[in-house]
């Protein structure tokens, strides 16, 4: 078939290349166009994906000129802190090369790939392969270089090979993802440094962890740390998201800045539990009940309340856990997040980051709680997630919640730095405690079962009737 000039100065050749390959520019250097039309697509289509790519990936790494163009938009937008979309990346064009984006018609050149990519959980690996055929070229450059340098009469054999392994070593380098190896020494001095700059903080009166606002849990837990994952499980109706809410809220009255993610709830839902729970007014005044002026004053205080708060929450039901890494990355750039909330692990979407469903739905859970206490290692954020337990607990006579009534327990024992298990004797019927004889009414109870830094126990709270507010245990 006869080759055929494009229409348009810069627009990119029609190219099909199967993931993984690439191909040749016209000076026979390694690329792979449909690798670059991935990546802006992928942006495109979500424009959070630049968090994962941006940091890494560099413009001058693109081949053709037109997707070049699109991405340094793009990446002067994520730079900004702006949007990402269409109207704002066209116009980010034209301000970076106005000629150019003039000649390409904004982004109409790139309409016919929408379909081609129609999510981006796939943008790690399109960015790999463009930093990997980067790279080669690169490499291809510099060995031409040697190459004539080589063949020069009185060329230095000992400099020319120590400068062709420099160039290399460079290379290798800017394909690296980070360098995780360091000396036992360099990690030793970085960490003292930590600790000691952690202990002038506290001394200067500075509260480094987060407390949860109950507080013979702090006692076990010592708070929620930065880069650690909680695990608190439970069956439905032992109020998870009741507590969840207000290790949320004690958080946010600290000054810390709290994202709660709800799988779940909607926000409309999630605003009512907090109004609730800030003014005591019961639900039900707010779903089908009359409310008087004092109600109204009171809910009016709330949201007064929760104006000044660092508190913020994002409905992501159906999502994935490459949606949540993505929007929890942009809320912590901005934001400076302290702390995360996951409401809740099992509603997380394990189909929606893979091809496929797992092959069992508790291996699945496993690898998201995996995902979750990276993204708060990588983050430096504390990660609250919510799991709902099995039915075995249904079946014994105490209703005891048990490590193993945790799906995929496993893994998620090994992954999590700290787990608790939630319970509300009254739920089975259990008015009081066997031995001492203690009311049960409106008492709920934690077993801390996993604790990496510090001890494990029984810790008891008490709740409203209709669980929107927790209170001090006292006997």
């Amino acid at each position: 078939m006869k080759n055929e000039q494009p229409k348009n100065a810069g627009q990119p050749k029609t190219v099909s290349v199967a993931a993984g390959n690439y191909m040749s520019t016209d000076n026979g250097m390694p690329s792979s166009e449909e690798m670059e039309q991935a990546v802006v697509l992928a942006i495109l289509t979500q424009s959070t994906a630049i968090c994962e790519v941006g940091n890494r990936l560099r413009p001058e790494m693109f081949t053709n000129p037109a997707y070049c163009l699109v991405y340094r938009a793009m990446l002067a937008l994520y730079q900004h802190e702006a949007d990402i979309d269409m109207l704002s990346v066209e116009r980010e064009m034209r301000r970076i090369d106005p000629e150019h984006a003039t000649q390409l018609n904004g982004l109409a050149f790139i309409a016919d790939g929408m379909l081609k990519v129609r999510n981006a959980r796939f943008i790690k690996t399109y960015a790999a392969w463009v930093i990997r055929c980067w790279v080669l070229r690169q490499a291809i450059a510099g060995m031409t270089a040697r190459m004539v340098e080589a063949r020069e009469p009185g060329v230095d054999v000992m400099a020319w090979l120590n400068a062709s392994r420099k160039d290399l070593e460079k290379l290798e380098e800017e394909f690296a993802v980070h360098s995780t190896t360091r000396t036992a020494a360099e990690v030793g001095d970085r960490v003292l440094a930590e600790i000691y700059d952690e202990q002038e903080r506290r001394r200067a009166g500075e509260q480094l962890q987060i407390t949860t606002g109950i507080d013979e849990f702090d006692h076990y837990l010592g708070g929620l740390y930065r880069g650690e994952l909680l695990v608190l499980a439970g069956r439905p109706s032992m109020g998870k998201t009741a507590l969840a809410l207000h290790m949320a809220l004690a958080a946010a009255r600290q000054g810390k800045k709290v994202c709660f993610f709800s799988l779940e709830m909607t926000e409309r839902q999630l605003i009512s539990r907090l109004l609730c729970t800030l003014s005591g007014v019961e639900p039900d005044k707010l779903r089908f009940k009359l409310m008087d002026a004092d109600d109204q004053q009171r809910l009016d205080k709330a949201a007064a309340e929760l104006r000044k708060l660092p508190l913020f929450l994002n409905y992501c039901s159906g999502c994935g856990l490459a949606e949540i890494r993505a929007r929890c990355m942009v809320l912590n750039r901005k934001h400076k997040l302290d702390l995360m909330i996951v409401d809740y692990l099992n509603l997380v979407n394990v189909s929606a980051d893979r091809g496929e469903v797992k092959d069992t739905m508790d291996l699945a859970l496993g690898e998201v709680a995996g995902g979750l206490k990276t993204l708060s290692m990588e983050q430096n954020v504390a990660c609250l997630v919510l799991a709902q337990l099995n039915r075995n607990c249904e079946t014994r006579t105490d209703h005891i919640p048990m490590m193993s009534d945790l799906r995929n327990s496993g893994e998620i024992e090994q992954i999590a730095d700290s787990i608790a298990m939630v319970y509300r004797p009254e739920q089975y019927g259990e008015l009081s405690d066997p031995v001492t004889r203690e009311s049960f009414y409106h008492v709920g109870r934690f077993f801390v079962i996993k604790n990496r830094n510090g001890a494990t126990g029984e810790v008891r709270f008490r709740y409203n009737d209709s669980l929107t507010q927790i209170y001090p245990y006292k006997k």
